[in-house]
């Protein structure tokens, strides 16, 4: 067993620095590349405009009064400090913060009566991406085998019997909970099986800093890296050559698989690793989507050279290469000596969002926009900006905003949706839906519905279950194209 010790000290939920792993019984953690990509092979044909979804998670709770529904008319009080701008549809505001994004309204439809009842950041968390609500409402919800699957494990299902480089999904920039040395529930694959799991990648943190306190945030800079593999069966530690590189040996093997004879040997799975491991060196690999260094110095510049800049410009990368459903999240690095409080603003709210989290977002979400309209991926991919809550319409006296999951913004940008629509209303403080509620199960119906995939569908578990792929969720047919 590895045990994890340290502070109990962790994000506002309580999630602690506890015993956390035991080997092998945690997704991507025990994993190695094959066994993640190992998947049972029975075909699903889809088809819809949005071939690819990224989506843009804002894990801590981000608020509308600061995002997307500002309410100029509500008082300074509820409004904060910040005015609010014209969006390019008439009549409808964003906070002054998101002045580029304000101008690509025209191609989005915004939903702004998000609610549930699970006010927790776990909690919330699991509901908001695999459709169903933990069994109970608790700061620290565990990871379990009996869970519904995210929408990332979905996509691995639906694509379980296609022959593919690269997997049907991909989480990033780590496993949620990393950065805090402890584990969140939300992107694994449940009772579909941990093989379903999608590609959740590492990170590797740069400028790191002891804080003064959680709330000493910054922008996060570092670099993504793919998850570490073990050595296949043919290559073992006493049969290295000692005079030769790792790389050459590898190169050797993958000359085998490549004139066939290992290739019944290895199997689908392993070929893949191997793909990933000879990525840099070969340059028609897939894999190669995550090797900045063929994008120029102006479009990494355009995107930010800081961690989730790098990550947005890889999820371009990856849907370019076909890959179905990429989540970027946003993770507290707090027990890492990184960025600590992601959108988690209890205190100095004002001064992060303004200085640290909507610049990157709008830089970002820009940076993807421009670029996937004039190459036309726009028009293929669903860019999606959610988290798992929203945050209280009235500062609290920490000049902080405090959880709120009974209203919050979801925004729809790109394909697969009708563009230039704001769908739903809140209260005049932003506290309650004033018309057309939407709960979790409806946002993921919607996204697969944009996709082409029957919400009404069902998946079956290990035991051959069924089970609702969308957990009985309606999508919002008035935004769907």
């Amino acid at each position: 067993m590895l045990r994890v010790l340290g502070s109990p000290k962790q994000m506002c939920d309580g999630v602690t620095r506890r015993d956390l792993l035991t080997a092998g019984s945690v997704p991507m953690l025990g994993l190695t590349l094959p066994d993640l990509l190992q998947a049972d092979q029975n075909a699903t044909a889809r088809s819809g405009k949005a071939k690819s979804v990224i989506v843009l998670y804002l894990f801590g709770g981000p608020a509308k009064h600061e995002g997307f529904d500002p309410k100029p008319d509500a008082g300074k009080d509820i409004q904060g400090p910040f005015g609010s701008i014209p969006t390019d549809l008439p009549g409808i505001h964003y906070s002054e913060l998101y002045p580029k994004m304000a101008k690509w309204l025209h191609r989005s439809a915004l939903v702004r009566s998000a609610t549930h009842p699970h006010n927790d950041h776990s909690a919330g968390l699991l509901y908001t991406v695999t459709g169903k609500k933990a069994k109970k409402l608790e700061s620290k919800v565990p990871v379990l085998p009996t869970q519904a699957p995210s929408m990332n494990s979905v996509m691995q299902y639906l694509g379980r019997n296609e022959a593919r480089e690269l997997p049907e999904s991909v989480w990033m920039p780590c496993y949620p909970g990393w950065g805090q040395k402890s584990l969140r529930p939300g992107p694994f694959g449940g009772f579909l099986g941990r093989q379903l799991d999608p590609l959740i990648t590492e990170c590797k943190l740069e400028e790191t800093r002891v804080r003064k306190d959680f709330y000493d945030a910054s922008v996060q800079k570092g670099h993504i890296v793919l998850p570490s593999t073990k050595l296949p069966d043919e290559i073992t530690l006493d049969r290295l050559d000692q005079r030769r590189s790792l790389l050459e040996q590898f190169n050797d093997q993958q000359r085998r698989i490549d004139q066939g004879s290992a290739t019944e040997r290895l199997d689908h799975y392993k070929q893949q690793a191997f793909n990933l491991l000879a990525a840099r060196n070969s340059p028609n690999s897939a894999w190669r989507a995550f090797d900045l260094d063929e994008e120029s110095d102006k479009t990494r510049d355009r995107y930010g050279r800081f961690l989730y800049g790098e990550a947005s410009l890889i999820a371009r990368r990856l849907v370019q290469r076909g890959v179905r459903l990429v989540t970027l999240y946003w993770e507290s690095f707090h027990q890492q000596d990184g960025d600590a409080p992601a959108w988690d603003t209890h205190r100095n709210h004002f001064n992060i969002v303004k200085d640290y989290r909507a610049p990157v977002v709008d830089q970002i979400f820009t940076a993807l926009c421009e670029d996937m309209e004039a190459s036309g991926l726009l028009d293929e991919t669903l860019l999606v900006v959610m988290g798992e809550m929203g945050r209280t319409p009235k500062p609290n006296g920490g000049a902080g905003r405090d959880h709120w999951s009974y209203c919050y913004d979801v925004l729809f940008t790109g394909s697969g949706i009708k563009q230039g629509v704001v769908y739903g209303e809140s209260d005049k403080i932003g506290a309650w839906p004033k018309s057309d509620p939407v709960g979790p199960e409806a946002i993921i119906a919607t996204i697969y519905e944009a996709m082409g995939i029957d919400s009404s569908g069902v998946i079956y578990d290990q035991a051959n279950r069924p089970h609702p792929i969308a957990q009985h969720g309606k999508p919002i047919w008035d935004i769907l194209a």
